[in-house]
């Protein structure tokens, strides 16, 4: 693509990003960023509460005095971010918006357990405190200044802090809505629409949407039903064969000492099988690096399953691919190469190496398109199944169709919720009964749709947008097609509206065919 026709492709992206968050923010509620849109000013997932101790404890650098001194003024500002969420939160129920009392609750009990935790021993003062004490005390402040600094704030004004926000919190629950969907809010209706929108595709509709997942439900649970039959296991419905499979003495893993680094080892080993067969799956990967590791111990008690987060900027760090492994958590092992396939390679992990490997602008990197992204990433999953990943590995087979089960019942609850009325409680119910999933995993899953609408739904759309995309191309070029490069056209691009993705297709079939 020529220069300036590049550049203008950047610019359409930018600004059409932000004429979508600019019409959602006309509703004068919610609280938006690059990629994220969500209807409430704090949640039990997300807000200055959660986010700058990540900052602080995964993000800060801690090379230098310089580096400390800057932790402890973030730490210092700490405060004044909470209070500035808890004067929003209270002006926005003065206007009818307000989150679900169930979330509230939950959002207050986090807040609890985060002040509970002895200050020494608390993660914003552990690791600090481990850490400065490597500085040279020659050129800077002694080790214990730091700590007793940091120490300070916590006791003097960042725990009363998160204490006066759960009492504000618990107020609010009185006069809190008991629905589980948007309906509660102002426009509650066009809103959702517009979030659905903007995390899969212009002028989508929510009930073409959760009919499309019912149909999708019933067709995987087919196939699911029909690999357990070639298992011989016949008898008894999807969930409770996946819930069987899950139960048994090999897949029935309890997390401790022992068994949580054998689980960081598998997934390694999973990781390195994946990078074996990338060359492949995507023509012109790189195999960059990724690390495996627990997730930090504040974020277990907010963040349930896995997550992605990728390399910096300026390479100092690399891709990191990190598990939730606190107690509760179950990770049968027929569930781990689908999660490896999705978050790392060739999911989310080599999304992101290309499209900084492919010099994207700053700025584009940073604009996080759902659809393409977690469209990309379910994809993979499928990506992982055509390139023989599971072949020898059939329960793990089974656990990639009980993953893309899950995302079309995701689908199904995300607009049963906002557009449905469909209860809480029928959700979990519908989840649990659809997925053979564990109830208290799907409690948390219902959680996070009613606070994020819509996201959950890009998952699934997604994915099947990519799929008709590549059964165009493979359809116009027959033998030609080239499926390891047809995956690096899509990912070349960068994040982008999937329409964009279909014209970049579009234009390299047509090449192809001109030749």
């Amino acid at each position: 693509i020529p220069g300036d026709s590049q550049l203008a492709r950047h610019l359409e992206i930018i600004r059409e990003h932000y004429e979508a968050l600019t019409e959602l923010e006309a509703y004068g509620f919610g609280r938006y960023g690059l990629g994220v849109a969500r209807p409430y000013a704090v949640d039990q997932l997300s807000g200055a509460w959660i986010e700058v101790p990540d900052l602080l404890i995964s993000g800060q650098p801690l090379r230098s005095h310089q580096d400390a001194a800057d932790y402890i003024s973030r730490l210092a500002a700490l405060p004044d971010a909470i209070g500035d969420e808890k004067r929003r939160l209270i002006s926005d129920a003065d206007s009818g918006i307000l989150p679900p009392r169930i979330v509230l609750e939950e959002l207050e009990r986090h807040l609890r357990e985060f002040a509970s935790q002895p200050v020494q021993t608390h993660p914003l003062i552990q690791t600090f405190g481990n850490v400065v004490g490597g500085l040279d005390p020659t050129t800077g402040r002694p080790a214990n200044e730091y700590r007793a600094a940091a120490a300070r704030l916590m006791l003097d004004e960042v725990i009363p802090a998160y204490i006066d926000f759960a009492d504000t919190v618990r107020q609010l629950q009185l006069g809190a809505p008991v629905t589980a969907g948007l309906s509660a809010l102002p426009d509650g209706e066009a809103y959702y629409e517009d979030l659905l929108a903007f995390y899969t595709r212009a002028g989508v509709d929510p009930d073409f949407l959760h009919e499309e997942g019912l149909q999708a439900v019933s067709q995987i649970r087919e196939e699911i039903d029909a690999q357990f039959d070639a298992l011989g296991l016949i008898g008894g419905s999807v969930e409770q064969k996946l819930s069987y499979l899950a139960a048994t003495p090999q897949q029935a893993v309890e997390l401790n000492a022992e068994t949580r680094p054998q689980v960081l080892r598998d997934l390694r080993s999973l990781v390195a099988k994946a990078d074996d067969a990338l060359p492949e799956i995507v023509n012109g990967a790189s195999q960059a690096s990724l690390v495996v590791a627990r997730m930090a111990a504040f974020e277990e008690a907010t963040f349930s399953g896995a997550s992605y987060t990728a390399a910096t900027a300026n390479g100092s760090s690399p891709g990191l691919f990190t598990i939730n492994l606190g107690d509760g958590e179950e990770w049968p092992p027929f569930s781990l190469p689908t999660l490896v396939y999705h978050e790392g390679v060739p999911g989310h992990h080599v999304e992101s190496t290309m499209t900084a490997e492919t010099r994207n602008p700053l700025l584009r990197q940073m604009i996080w398109d759902a659809s393409y992204g977690e469209g990309w990433a379910t994809y993979a999953e499928d990506l992982a199944d055509s390139a023989g990943l599971y072949s020898d590995d059939p329960l793990g087979r089974i656990g990639y169709l009980q993953s893309i089960l899950f995302r079309a019942a995701r689908l199904v609850v995300d607009t049963g919720l906002h557009s449905r009325g469909w209860s809480y409680e029928k959700s979990v119910s519908y989840l649990v009964e659809t997925t053979g999933l564990p109830r208290t995993a799907m409690e948390k899953e219902v959680l996070r749709y009613m606070v994020w609408p819509g996201q959950a739904a890009s998952y699934f759309t997604g994915r099947r947008r990519i799929i008709d995309i590549r059964t165009r191309a493979e359809a116009v070029l027959g033998a030609r097609f080239d499926p390891a490069r047809f995956n690096a056209v899509i990912l070349e691009g960068g994040p982008r509206p999937l329409r964009l993705v279909e014209a970049d297709v579009e234009a390299w079939y047509a090449r192809l065919l001109d030749n």
